[in-house]
């Protein structure tokens, strides 16, 4: 009697495993805003090396230009500017101007009309190639 009993709850913890399986693989699909097209503009920055001085970088090197990035705190309950997000935004500018380098000149937190606080990173961007 007890065997028979077994074999239904195995049998029921069976198919109730099988319909849950069924009914997640027709679930709501999930959209994001990455676009396959331009999935590697997303991780641009992490194309491009800090280094601390023009000494330091290996290689031919080619000067391609100032960047700079922002961080901005637009509301009161936003996190604060900082530099980290600046320096990020601009090794995302020297990845579009095909950096792989950049070094950090400066940054300093400035007045901005939109911004109850905004930091601003200065560098220069370069193209680093181990010719």
């Amino acid at each position: 009697m007890k065997i028979t009993k077994v074999k239904k709850l195995i049998n029921l913890l069976t198919i109730s495993s099988v319909s849950f399986l069924f009914a997640c693989a027709n679930g709501p699909s999930v959209e994001t805003n990455l676009d396959k097209e331009n999935f590697e503009e997303y991780f641009a920055a992490g194309n491009v090396t800090v280094y601390q001085n023009e000494d330091d970088l290996p290689g031919k090197v080619i000067s391609l230009g100032l960047v700079e990035g922002e961080s901005c705190k637009a509301k009161e309950n936003d996190a604060p500017a900082n530099a980290a997000d600046a320096r990020t935004m601009a090794r995302e500018k020297s990845a579009s101007m095909d950096a792989n380098a950049v070094i950090f000149t400066s940054c300093t937190l400035i007045e901005d009309q939109q911004c109850l606080e905004m930091m601003v990173c200065y560098g220069k961007a370069f193209q680093v190639s181990s010719n």
